[in-house]
Formats: structure tokens, sequence, C-alpha cells
């Protein structure tokens, strides 16, 4: 990062409650960078993906609460919102805020117009405001056997009326699967027709990925398939330290070269292990924070989704993808809530994980996510593993080096990896987006010990030559 860039950085670290939110999102298709490692607009800019999963905002929302959603994650920092077209089995039946049912006669060869007009406007909506949408046509259950929705040839039918529709709409990236990986060979032929459908339909004009389930990549299974533009994993809300840098580290190694990205973590307050949780059904109509000895895993915070995020971007992955408990199903008061939660989706949109992420997407856009690539070996002791386990980013021409800290821990970096005679250093703060003061260190020792400014939470080192 040069001192223009330097200065601009400083700057909006002292007014980030204002300027953090006056993100450029350039209102054009996306591609696969050259070497593959990020994506790009058709402008030839990297693209940094800062995600949300809004999963069932086609069912949850009417048009003014899409407003608001739309218009408030936009104002803090996210460019890709991830939803899913079909809702789950359970809500087949129940028509949408508009009282719209997404099928005529549970059909996937007559879709409902009127459905279809209100997606029409959440995208066209998304696309005012910058935003992209990684639109996952329905999830798994549809396809895997559950509720044999989906075969071969209506895939295939189907994928190209989603193409049609949407061939002209630039901020469409297509995800299939929906939570589910395919075990069976009619599994991978429904996912193959339905991309061909797509690709018919749309005329190749989008970019596809695949959204497997828990602790699992897209990587495993469509690796090799050409459709497949770049990998996403999702790595679940399993654990609180959950390693996730290892799957993005196993995609980033692989061949041939794709972008990755963690594009389902663990989510903001919501109950860590959920599926172990024996409940009734009380908790599914009022707020409902399970007591201790109910979770006694408790629920993820800000501080979770932080080192899910940190790791991952920092190991190597083109984005990140932000989850909450109550947003992603837009879960309200009255209402039917498929998971405990603890807040109305009103008040979860604020809460202090999801604007944090913009923290991290300002850092990365401004150094550029085409200029740096995972370099661990800047850590001279690099055996912290685990909750403490260290990453690191480094500029292609040497000039800067980026080192996510996730617990505090003092280390050593490698200056040789610096080029240059001076060596400067701040620590940036993922919490407020504020950086501290440079200070010079001494290249004449090959390596330097660092002390975070704190040791009980993360931080992020920032060493460079000017």
């Amino acid at each position: 990062m040069n001192t223009k860039h330097f200065a601009i950085f400083f700057l909006c670290c002292l007014f980030a409650s204002n300027l953090f939110s006056q993100f450029s999102n350039p209102h054009l298709p996306l591609k696969i960078s050259e070497n593959g490692r990020y994506l790009q607009t058709n402008d030839g800019k990297a693209f940094f993906w800062m995600g949300d999963t809004a999963w069932e905002i086609f069912h949850g929302l009417d048009k003014s609460e899409t407003d608001f959603y739309l218009e408030t994650r936009a104002n803090q920092g996210f460019n890709v919102i991830q939803v899913a077209l079909l809702p789950e089995a359970a809500r087949m039946n129940i028509p949408n805020r508009m009282g719209e049912l997404i099928l005529n006669d549970g059909n996937l060869d007559k879709p409902n117009e009127k459905y279809f007009e209100f997606v029409d406007y959440v995208i066209k909506k998304a696309a005012d405001l910058g935003l992209f949408v990684a639109l996952m046509p329905s999830w798994g259950e549809a396809w895997s056997g559950k509720t044999h929705l989906f075969n071969p040839e209506n895939a295939l039918r189907f994928g190209n009326y989603l193409g049609s529709r949407y061939r002209n709409q630039w901020n469409i990236i297509w995800l299939l699967g929906g939570d589910t990986n395919p075990t069976q060979e009619e599994h991978f032929s429904i996912i193959r027709s339905l991309v061909k459908g797509i690709k018919q339909g749309d005329r190749g004009s989008h970019l596809c990925s695949y959204h497997p389930a828990g602790d699992c990549s897209s990587a495993s299974f469509f690796h090799n398939d050409d459709w497949l533009d770049f990998n996403m994993t999702q790595t679940g809300h399993s654990s609180r330290k959950l390693p996730n840098y290892l799957y993005v580290l196993n995609n980033y190694s692989m061949f041939p070269v794709k972008p990755c990205l963690d594009g389902e973590p663990r989510y903001e307050d919501l109950p860590i292990r959920f599926w172990e949780m024996k409940l009734d059904d009380s908790y599914k109509n009022q707020a409902y924070e399970v007591d201790d000895s109910l979770t006694p895993y408790g629920y993820f915070n800000d501080y979770d989704v932080r080192t899910a995020a940190y790791w991952s971007v920092f190991s190597g992955a083109c984005g990140h993808t932000y989850g909450n408990g109550s947003i992603w199903c837009f879960w309200e008061k009255g209402k039917y809530a498929p998971l405990a939660v603890k807040l109305s989706w009103k008040d979860a949109i604020h809460s202090p994980g999801g604007e944090q992420m913009r923290h991290l997407r300002h850092l990365v856009e401004l150094f550029g996510i085409d200029n740096l690539y995972p370099d661990r070996n800047v850590i001279t002791n690099n055996s912290f593993a685990d909750e403490n386990y260290l990453a690191a980013l480094r500029e292609k021409d040497g000039s800067a080096v980026l080192v996510y800290s996730p617990s505090g821990n003092k280390f050593k970096v490698s200056l040789s990896k610096l080029e240059g005679k001076m060596v400067f250093a701040r620590w940036f703060d993922p919490r407020n987006g504020s950086i501290t003061q440079k200070t010079q260190v001494e290249k004449l020792n090959l390596t330097c010990e660092f002390v975070p400014p704190s040791n009980s939470t993360d931080w992020v080192l920032v060493l460079e030559n000017k």
C-alpha cells in the first residue's frame, strides 16, 4: 500500500462511523481473474466478496422491509446477498408476504409469475444499491430425494427458465447446492442439468458456485467441472474455534486454480451445535435465549465471527460471508422460528459482528485483494495453532505484510519478507477499524517480536516499508 493509500486509510480510521459506509460498488458483472485467485468486475477491477446470508428474503419480507434490509447492508459495506429461491419443504405451501406461492400446483414447470415479480423487485433493488445477489435455486432437500421435486429433465427446464429470465441482470451469481452434498449419481445429474439449463438460458453471462453442507467444500464434488467458477465452503456452526482456515488453505492449493471463500461460517447469535439442543416448540413464536443447561456451548458472538472472517481471508480467500441467527430467516416475534434465536431481525441487523465486517472489507480493499497472497512463512515462530492460529498476507512486491493475531499473543515476524531498508508498524483494530500511529522498526535483525496492544482479543499487525 503506497503513501497515498495509507493517508486515506488514516483519515478513514479517524472518521470510521461516517466514511466506512461509503464503499464503491461497481455496477458491472463479475468474472474470474486471469490468475484464478480472485473475482473481478468486467472492467478488470478486483472485487472483494463481502457477503451476508439472507436465505429467506423472498419468503419472509415485503417490499418496504426489503428496502430497509438491503439499504442497511449496503451502508454497512456488504456487497453480496446470498438468497434461496425455493423455500424449504416445510414452507413450500405457505405463501410469501404478498400471498403468493412460488409454483403453481407445486410444479417446477409452472412458476408463479406473481411470485417472481417480487423476486425481480428484490434483485433490481439490490442492483440499484450495487449489491450482487448470489441466487440459490433451491435447498438441497428439493433434489436429494426428500421431496422429489427435481429430476434431471425438469431441472434442465427450470434452469433454462431462470437463466433466461435473468440473462441481462448484471448482479446475479448462481449458487447451486443448497446446504446439501450429492451422494448419488442422480444428484450429480440433477445439479449438472440445472447448471446446463441456466447456462443455456443466460448464455454463460454469470458466475456459478456450489453451496455445500456443513464442514465441506464444493471442491469435494465439482472442482474439475468447468461450470464451477469458484469454490465455496460451509464451515458451519459446530465449534467456536473451528479452524476454517484449513478449508481455504486446501482449496487454495488445488489445481486447476480457482478462487475460494467461506460461504457459511459460524453465525452470530446462533446457538453453537444447535442441532444437539432438546427443545419443545414453545420458543418458535417468541424471542427465546435458552437456558445454559440446554445450550452448554453458548451462542456465537462477534469475536467468533471475526476470527472466522480474518482467518479465512488471511489464508487466501477471495472474500467472506457473514451470517446471523435471526437474519437468515428474518425472524420476528410472533412468527415461526426455525432455531432458537435472541433478537428480531430488525434488531439483529445492527449486531456488532455484522457492523464490524466493513472494517475487514475496507482493510483488504485498501491493499487490494489482487495484490495480496497468503504467506504464513513471514511468522517465524509459526507453531501457533488451534485458537491461537496466526494468519498472514503479504503484498506481491514485498512492500507490506499483514498478520492476524486472534488472541493477542506476542509473535515474531521475518523482516526479510519486506523490501527496502525501512519498516513501519501499526496495529489495526478489527472491532472499530481504528489504527495506531506508526512506529519505526529496526531492520538490522532478521526477525522482530511484536506484542499486540492487548492480549485478550484479536488484532492485525500492519507492516510497511514506506
